[in-house]
């Protein structure tokens, strides 16, 4: 049964189950069923029908720009949280304006969008929360959410360290890895302090090694990182020995394939994942399915139990070094840290015989 000849173009009709509206405003279609499957209850489907249609059209002449729009130019300045923006608009549909984006809007989406591997709160709100705050903030011209600190408390000792290189030496057998890259990573990881962003965007020619010397860039696509981050790291001796030999053109840290790695936030997963197969050969970190989009995200449990990253090794080579050098300012230089409270935060408190332990096992800062 079709529409009535002569009605309003949102009149609703029976489809057989159900009464149902379909119609246009201002390009966008608006077709699917008013919820009411009694033939008798005509005039609720038509109250049901011209809500809708109504408040399409104060949607449409309202001056509020839709979350699509305000993505879109939140990506177009800062191209931050591409993958989770996008998933917001699919969430909420590209014509949803930002005014009715409320705080029911905000909990509702944050419990519908949260994937089960993510064991905290906090993981939510970086995917969900901080992504659709940024967005709708930068519409309205505010500043977005500054970030809550929860900085990683996990770094390695010397010794799990070795278990960690022990296992990337013979990786399992889930990881074809002949050429032992993912050694390589760790040990510059440790030996650097550089981020796993600014280690991918290395190239041959920023190897220096009548110097023993490594240069990060301060600006690079991917690496995402101001002025203050270009800088010389020296590697110890421990690093450039199990770093073997490198690249001589191109990228030097490569996938376990021999591909290039382009740090864009997009791609990279398969190391972060083949990391976290090692660190479970290695005794780190307990087996459990990581999603590929959030590998690297935080994870922790309720019971403090702290996943150990990639990014944890910056940590780690922070507390080293610091143990070690004792310098701060050098400390800052050599992880280029614009601030000495940045840097405090990535050394943590150390046994007093760390240093002696870390040169028992052949890694020296010293020099």
């Amino acid at each position: 049964m079709g529409k009535l000849k002569g009605t309003a173009c949102w009149y609703p009709f029976w489809n057989g189950r159900s009464y149902c509206y379909d119609f246009y405003v201002e390009g966008q279609r608006y077709r699917r069923s008013t919820g009411v499957r009694d033939f008798e209850a005509a005039e609720i489907a038509e109250d049901v029908a011209k809500g809708v249609h109504d408040a399409a059209w104060e949607r449409a002449l309202s001056p509020s720009p839709t979350l699509r729009e305000a993505a879109d130019l939140y990506l177009a300045e800062f191209d931050k949280f591409r993958s989770d923006i996008e998933r917001l608009v699919a969430y909420f549909g590209p014509f949803k304006p930002i005014e009715d984006i409320d705080a029911f809007a905000f909990k509702r989406c944050k419990v519908d969008l949260k994937k089960p591997s993510w064991k905290s709160d906090d993981t939510a709100r970086k995917h969900v929360t901080t992504p659709l705050r940024a967005v709708l903030r930068n519409a309205l011209g505010l500043r977005y959410e500054t970030r809550v600190d929860n900085p990683r408390d996990r770094v390695l000792t010397p010794e799990e360290a070795e278990r960690l290189i022990e296992a990337a030496m013979n990786p399992p057998e889930t990881i074809r890895d002949p050429h032992l890259r993912l050694l390589k990573i760790i040990a510059f990881l440790l030996g650097t302090g550089a981020t796993p962003g600014e280690m991918f965007c290395v190239r041959a020619e920023d190897v220096i090694r009548a110097t023993r010397e490594i240069r990060i860039r301060g600006k690079a696509r991917g690496a995402r990182k101001t002025p203050y981050r270009a800088r010389m790291v020296r590697p110890p001796e421990r690093a450039w020995e199990l770093m073997g030999d490198l690249p001589s053109e191109g990228r030097v840290f490569l996938s376990t394939t021999g591909k290039e790695i382009v740090p864009d936030g997009e791609r990279g997963s398969t190391v972060i994942r083949q990391f976290q197969k090692v660190c479970v050969a290695a005794g780190l970190n307990r087996e459990t399915e990581v999603d590929d989009a959030d590998a690297d995200a935080d994870a922790d449990a309720d019971d403090g139990y702290e996943k150990l990253v990639l990014y944890s090794l910056r940590h780690t080579w922070a507390t080293w070094f610091s143990a070690q050098v004792g310098d701060q300012d050098c400390l800052i230089d050599r992880g280029g840290w614009a601030k000495a409270d940045t840097a405090r935060r990535y050394r943590k408190l150390a046994p007093s015989d760390l240093g002696e332990r870390l040169l028992a096992h052949g890694w020296d800062f010293r020099t």
